[in-house]
């Protein structure tokens, strides 16, 4: 094996070729640099040989470039070569490679033109856990990256860089704190700086008429977006695309220098303060309205900056002449999320007030095609109107403008026919008036809700507004003074109404949205509505964070393009009886599980024993994921072991440590008391000597994606437990089944298919069903639900003292009482404990036969090559995105 030393001064480094990672992996004194480091290797030497096609991988131009770095780009002091220096010149040395790619990708990009999709998105969760997200949303924004750039879909990524990220947990005795994240304090060495690319942002002042006749937005709060870029490297490609990244800030001429000279020097700042506060935290708390303006200014920052940045790049691969007709045959804008809907709007003002466009033309680009649909109005009865409107309208407690107000026209003896539509051609106009179905021996009132209205309509509903007004008056009516109500948009009407796709991200999810949520537009845009259910990368979630189960995979179906074509896992089920796999497949378990106990032990001092089964729930913190369900399910355990004696409870007990990992929300006090619960729990149970390994309850502070990456590896039963129909989908139940865990889990998101697809026998299923919900929350309400005595039981045992003092009252008190807000059992914890003890007693069986289980944990590997980002990737592109796949020559 070569060995080459890279130099720093007078200290010289011996470091064998092959294992470079190993020296940038070792720990150095803070704590956030070890993940870091870890997830480096992803992008060691080997790995940038199967990820480019042009870049070197010999050592001593490895060393040379890391040398390079170390020396004319520091980030540290010179005179000495230690770890931090050494991650970050490496780091370094890897991305000038990437560039490489990352400019032929753009360069051939804009020679070709293709049409091309952005993926706007509030989150992304990268690697080494850059603070840009907190959940299920961030990671798969991150895996769809992965996707697009492995399948060469010309495609971009749009986010913000918040400088504190979500928040860094801290868990003490008290439960869980909030501390800034720190990930920007040594730079981040894979983003690049374009302080040629930046755009205006505009937040309140007022809109005036131009000398051209032509409206103006003035006056307000200027900030300006800056875009950071990070490479996103396809595997086994040349492709290359991009994550820009916005970070505000104020014009420099915002900065009063004579306030500031006068002493009021927090007064000189604070529009510089103003600007950069926009994307100093993910999620800023909106229990105030300052919270509230805050969240709504970093949703158009988003949104407005992404805009112009796409209408400039089609301005700029159009040439000499711009047609904006061909604008939706060059961009898809897919929202991840409600977050990004303003781009509705946005790209409206854009296109009318800065391009000079029509709002007929405007609308037709907006929705991303010509859309010339006319919708089909029948019969109305005056209440069934009402509650239709209020289910579908866009804007809350806003004064509209007349010719929008005034629409609604309510005669008091016969009924105004009129139309709903979206293009308003008079061909349209004529198909909406015959499409009205009319029953003469009702007294209907039939709403006419258009963009444009003639002026004797609109001087109508003015007459009839106004002689409603003076009858009252006349009549004596007096209103109760009570306050405004805020002022709201319904972010996904507006999405609904203004995309040109909406689809659910899991198969429950979209029949859900179909048949409840948006079931008024359904009927109205029955084609708009679609399913794709979502996926992971194999590159991260099995192929990096795996390595002993990728080996194994690959040796026994003889070949490692399962990576790129999951469906070669199916392979996998011939041998699932096998003896050697079995044996092959337990070791690699166990050495993933080895990893963990270091972890544990690393992160809270608990020492466990890797031969107990690993039973996992990592999530965000939420009432609806039911956290509380599973310890409560953990404190029925514990409890029937202390009634038990040392021999009964081996009979009846297989040994588990149960792992919990997610953070509450700063602001959500009930999830953060089920944090200090769930830690509390852990405490006593830890701590009682006549339970030892039977039983292990652990709380890993700050997870992130890191940690998944050690947790899920070594999974053997994960939890997926949340009330059915309330999960949009999940991804970590996808990650966790082709890692070869087995799920205890309820009819709800992607459970549905990933149960069908490993088989019903290699799930454990408990719980009610989404369709059943409606009437247990109404049984409940009704007072004729009866709590199960189990459930009774392990309620009155938490009260009873045995984990402290506290007697829990405020979260025992929510799955109590029939009706009132923070009570009644919204998300069915009771209703579902006993159902879900009795699984768990399924579990414990089916554990104890080990062939069996491994069997099963096999079988989930081989079923989920379904849930492939790039299944779900192909699909966007072809149905909703209509993008083609552009290969690098």
């Amino acid at each position: 094996m070569d060995t080459m030393r890279i130099s720093a001064g007078a200290e010289k480094i011996p470091v064998k070729c092959n294992s470079l990672s190993s020296l940038v992996t070792r720990r150095w004194r803070t704590k956030t640099f070890p993940a870091r480091i870890r997830n480096w290797r992803l992008l060691s030497v080997k790995s940038i040989s199967s990820n480019t096609k042009t870049l070197v991988t010999d050592s001593e131009q490895v060393a040379s470039s890391i040398k390079h770095h170390s020396e004319f780009r520091p980030l540290f002091s010179p005179e000495k070569f230690e770890l931090p220096k050494a991650f970050f010149a490496t780091a370094q040395s890897v991305r000038d490679a990437l560039i490489v790619n990352w400019n032929s990708t753009y360069e051939c990009y804009n020679r070709v033109n293709p049409k091309q999709a952005y993926y706007l998105s509030m989150e992304f969760l990268q690697e080494p856990d850059p603070a840009l997200g907190n959940g299920g949303l961030g990671r798969l924004a991150s895996c769809f990256l992965d996707s697009m750039a492995t399948l060469n879909y010309p495609a971009w990524g749009y986010g913000l860089r918040y400088k504190y990220g979500l928040f860094k947990q801290i868990i003490t005795k008290d439960g869980q704190e909030e501390a800034a994240e720190d990930w920007l304090e040594l730079s981040n060495p894979w983003e690049i700086v374009r302080n040629d690319v930046s755009y205006p942002v505009k937040f309140y002042g007022k809109v005036v008429f131009g000398s051209d006749g032509r409206k103006r937005w003035i006056g307000g709060e200027d900030v300006v977006a800056v875009a950071y870029d990070v490479p996103i490297p396809g595997y086994k490609t040349k492709t290359t695309i991009n994550l820009r990244l916005w970070s505000t800030k104020a014009p420099s001429g915002d900065f009063d220098l004579s306030l500031y000279n006068s002493g009021k020097h927090t007064e000189a700042a604070e529009a510089l303060f103003n600007a950069e506060k926009i994307c100093y935290v993910l999620y800023p708390g909106d229990e105030s309205d300052e919270g509230k303006a805050l969240r709504l200014k970093q949703q158009y920052t988003l949104c407005s900056a992404s805009l112009q940045d796409i209408v400039a790049r089609f301005e700029t691969r159009s040439g000499g002449s711009v047609n904006w007709e061909e604008f939706p045959e060059k961009v898809a804008v897919q929202m991840n999320d409600t977050h990004p809907t303003l781009c509705i709007p946005e790209l409206m003002r854009i296109l009318m007030d800065l391009k000079g466009l029509s709002w007929e033309d405007a609308w037709k680009i907006t929705q991303r095609y010509l859309l010339k649909m006319t919708v089909s109005l029948v019969l109305i009865y005056p209440d069934l109107l009402k509650e239709k409107l209020n289910a579908m309208r866009i804007l809350e407690n806003v004064e509209l403008p007349s010719a929008f107000a005034d629409v609604i026209v309510k005669p008091e003896s016969k009924p105004v026919i009129a139309e709903k539509t979206i293009d308003l051609s008079e061909d349209a106009k004529e198909d909406a008036q015959t499409d009205v179905i009319v029953k003469p021996e009702s007294k209907p009132v039939i709403a006419e809700k258009t963009i444009d209205l003639s002026e004797d309509a609109k001087e109508d509903a003015q007459t009839d507004v106004k002689k409603e007004v003076e009858e009252e008056e006349t009549a004596g009516v007096i209103a109760e003074v009570i306050p405004e109500p805020p002022k709201m948009v319904r972010m996904a009407n507006l999405a609904v109404v203004g995309g040109h796709a909406v689809n659910g991200v899991a198969e429950i999810h979209s029949e859900i949205v179909k048949t409840d949520v948006f079931n008024d537009f359904v009927k109205l845009w029955p084609d708009k509505f679609q399913n794709k259910t979502n996926g992971v990368t194999p590159r991260r979630w099995i192929r990096f964070c795996n390595p002993y189960l990728s080996d194994i995979i690959t040796n026994w179906i003889g070949t490692e393009d399962w990576v790129l074509n999951t469906e070669k896992l199916a392979e996998l089920r011939k041998f699932a009886d096998d003896e050697d796999l079995q044996s092959e497949w337990r070791a690699a378990k166990k050495k993933n599980k080895l990893k963990v106990v270091s972890l544990i032990k690393e992160r809270t001092g608990y020492t466990v024993s890797p031969d107990a089964m690993f039973d996992i729930q990592i999530k965000r913190i939420h009432e609806y994921k039911r956290q509380l369900l599973n310890i409560l399910g953990i404190v029925y355990r514990y409890k029937k072991m202390k009634e038990m004696s040392a021999s009964e409870r081996e009979k009846a007990f297989v040994p588990r440590v149960c792992i919990f990992g997610g953070k509450a929300f700063a602001t959500y006090v009930q999830a953060k008391r089920i944090v200090k619960f769930i830690t509390d729990v852990g405490s006593t149970i830890n701590h009682d000597p006549e339970i030892g390994d039977l039983l292990k309850v652990i709380f890993v502070p700050d997870y992130n994606v890191s940690v998944a990456e050690l947790l899920i590896p070594a999974s053997e039963l994960s939890q997926h437990i949340s009330t059915a129909g309330m999960e949009a989908s999940g991804t970590s139940n996808m990650k966790f089944s082709m890692n070869g865990c087995i799920l205890i889990g309820t009819l709800d998101g992607a459970n549905v298919e990933i149960r069908e697809e490993v088989g019903e026998e290699n799930f454990f299923l408990f719980g009610a069903k989404a369709d059943e919900i409606a009437d247990l929350r109404k049984e409940r309400a009704e007072g004729k639900f009866v709590p199960d005595p189990s459930f009774e039981e392990v309620k009155q045992f938490v009260r009873s003292g045995v984990f402290g003092s506290n007697k829990y009252d405020e979260l025992i008190g929510s799955l109590e009482g029939n009706e009132g807000f923070g009570r009644a059992d919204y998300f069915l914890v009771g209703k579902d404990f006993p159902s879900y003890v009795e699984c768990q007693e399924k579990v414990d069986k089916a554990y104890r036969d080990q062939k069996r289980w491994t069997r099963m944990s096999i079988l989930n590997t081989a079923g989920s090559s379904k849930f492939s980002s790039d299944r779900t990737i192909h699909e966007y592109a072809e149905d909703i995105w209509n993008i083609k796949q552009v290969e690098l020559p």
